[in-house]
């Protein structure tokens, strides 16, 4: 995925300005910056909820900027929010089986027929809908309504449901937001493991710099809609800039 000179305002407010960025398949890349610096803008304008005023946004080579939020998913982007937006009387499988059709929809005559084509299609989202449960830890809870889970057990539906889209970039909206130390580690081997196993990219915007720090190989800074730093953790924790940002001196 690639962006450049990558602009979006609203009413005359620039909220991303000229925004670069380049991320290649397998990398973990974090972006991190204060409240206001435009990294949920740079999430919604990549999956479509948002339309840029200006610049690129290319995925697997092609422009995806102003396409809309389905036919992005059904060329390979799929992100997470900071709220939960699960179906809660849903179960917990139902709720990664209703995404997978979000990739490979059944259409309303096949469902009614329910001929080879649909038993097979159906099959292979169960089976990639047991696997993701498993990988997350929630298998012994696939029947229990999403709303009944614990909050860390609705973070990792919510990657779940992401991945059943089968995505070659994940978007992660502070996955670790509301989580304690011991399933942010967690949190952090399962997109490891993501990363791994199924060959993906992965940008995560988290507010937990320990996360970010342990996580991401490259790191991207906003403030007030611009990049200020790109580079390595170390490169990050030591630039001037970033720590003017954050702590309002050098």
């Amino acid at each position: 995925m690639r962006t450049a000179d990558l602009t979006k305002a609203f009413r005359g407010l620039v909220a991303l300005r000229n925004h670069a960025i380049s991320v290649g398949a397998g990398e973990i890349v974090g972006i991190i910056g204060p409240n206001g610096s435009g990294k949920s803008t740079f999430f919604n304008l990549v999956t479509g909820f948002s339309r840029p005023n200006a610049g690129t946004i290319e995925f697997l080579g092609q422009s995806i900027a102003g396409l809309s939020t389905a036919a992005i998913v059904e060329r390979g982007i799929a992100r997470t929010f900071q709220g939960s937006r699960l179906f809660g009387s849903l179960s917990v499988r139902d709720n990664v089986l209703a995404a997978a059709q979000l990739r490979h929809p059944i259409g309303p005559l096949a469902a009614i027929v329910r001929g080879a084509r649909y038993r097979e299609r159906l099959a292979a989202a169960q089976h990639y809908a047991d696997e993701l449960l498993e990988l997350m830890a929630l298998k012994p809870k696939a029947r229990q309504p999403a709303s009944a889970l614990p909050y860390g057990d609705q973070r990792r539906l919510e990657i779940a449901r992401a991945l059943a889209t089968q995505p070659r970039l994940l978007l992660l909206d502070e996955p670790a937001a509301g989580l304690d130390s011991h399933e942010t580690r967690i949190l952090a081997g399962l997109i490891r493991t993501i990363r791994d196993r199924y060959g993906i990219a992965v940008v995560v915007v988290e507010h937990d710099m320990d996360l970010i720090m342990t996580l991401c190989e490259r790191i991207q800074v906003l403030a007030t809609g611009e990049v200020i730093c790109t580079g390595t953790p170390a490169e990050v924790r030591s630039n001037s800039r970033v720590r003017e940002a954050y702590l309002g001196h050098a």
